[in-house]
């Protein structure tokens, strides 16, 4: 029971691992590796594996199984406690919501972006209105998602974990759909794709690119304002990460690896980050002469999962924002709480600047 006698209710670590995943990675985030590396790609991500992804995944893990309880800021309470330092909580807490503002329009535009494909087919969304009708369109749409996703309490635990189980089923389908396209006499795009391609050029290039990789990866700690609902953090927080490191090792190196084979990795569709997951299962589909059906399955699965995430952030960030943050730094109405404990007008402002930065910064090319 909590302290106004209504019964506890607890995260289970899955859903955890869940949230954590679609804040971290998604199949957008590794065509653009692709195109900037090729198939060297693929080494870079093994490394990035073993020397960032399952490292970090395991920081986070130990942080949040030191500092839990009642420390409902996240980052900004990790900060604030092991520095013992509330200006060092402040300068974090403001920094990172602020850091984390364009990435939530971002996300707001690919939602669109996913809802374009599932109704057209295509990515001619361009075509039918400009580009203030676009961001006209695309604010009234998130506010409306955003009203709607606070009337159930459970909505984030409930699309992160359907958002985040079907990314990852809509992976392992890709990698294997790709091997038995292989062995019933499907023709790779990439050439040379031998081990000389795989081993990568260091270069000034190579290792800007590969830093790029890093904040692909990132993002577990977004998880940690929701650690105060896990029923045991200390010991099941640690097992979320690594199902988290598991599942990004399988969908960044055979996702990457898949792609090379429908993909000529030396020649890229310029507007990859906006739609180049859509002609990747469209591809797909094709050779397998399901037309369009993979295409529309992995929209839909897209848009549930870019609303998961969209919900997570303009929730966690508001939480690393106000909800830990010294008096002397933070004006009380700022601090309040809803009935759900939520702190509301950290959550509105957060909401109604992405809102404001989405009418202003939309583009609907994605070039």
């Amino acid at each position: 029971m909590n302290e106004l006698g209504q019964r506890q209710h607890y995260i289970s670590w899955p859903v955890i691992a869940m949230v954590g995943f679609v804040t971290i990675i998604g199949f957008d985030d590794i065509l653009y590796p692709l195109q900037n590396q090729g198939l060297s790609v693929v080494f870079s991500w093994i490394f990035m594996v073993f020397f960032f992804v399952i490292p970090y995944e395991m920081t986070v893990a130990h942080l949040g199984s030191t500092f839990n309880g009642h420390q409902e800021g996240g980052l900004a309470s990790w900060v604030r406690r092991s520095t013992h330092s509330d200006a060092l909580g402040y300068w974090t807490a403001w920094m990172y919501w602020a850091a984390c503002l364009p990435y939530i329009v971002d996300v707001a535009n690919s939602t669109i972006v996913s809802y374009s494909w599932l109704i057209l087919g295509n990515n001619h969304l361009d075509q039918y209105m400009s580009s203030f009708w676009f961001g006209v369109w695309t604010f009234v749409i998130i506010l409306a998602f955003i009203l709607l996703e606070n009337f159930y309490k459970k909505s984030l635990e409930l699309m992160a974990t359907i958002g985040g189980v079907a990314m990852f089923l809509m992976t392992v389908l890709f990698v294997v759909m790709t091997a038995w396209t292989l062995l019933t006499g499907g023709k790779i795009a990439t050439h040379p794709f031998n081990l000389e391609a795989f081993i990568p050029k260091f270069s000034t290039s190579y290792f800007a690119t590969t830093g790029l990789l890093m904040f692909a990866v990132c993002g577990a700690e977004l998880v940690a304002p929701y650690l105060t609902k896990m029923r045991n953090p200390n010991r099941d927080f640690r097992k979320a990460m690594w199902l988290i490191a598991l599942m990004t090792a399988f969908l960044t190196v055979f996702g990457t690896f898949s792609l090379a084979i429908f993909f000529n990795a030396n020649d890229l569709p310029h507007d990859l980050k906006m739609n180049g997951s859509y002609y990747a299962f469209q591809l797909l589909g094709q050779q397998m002469g399901l037309g369009k059906g993979l295409m529309y399955l992995f929209a839909l699965v897209q848009a549930i999962y870019m609303m998961a995430q969209l919900a997570i952030f303009l929730d966690s960030t508001s939480w690393v924002f106000a909800a830990d943050t010294a008096a002397k730094f933070m004006p009380k109405w700022m601090r309040k709480r809803n009935r759900n404990g939520r702190p509301i007008h950290s959550y509105v402002l957060t909401t109604g600047l992405s809102l404001f930065l989405l009418i202003n910064e939309w583009d609907p090319t994605g070039y």
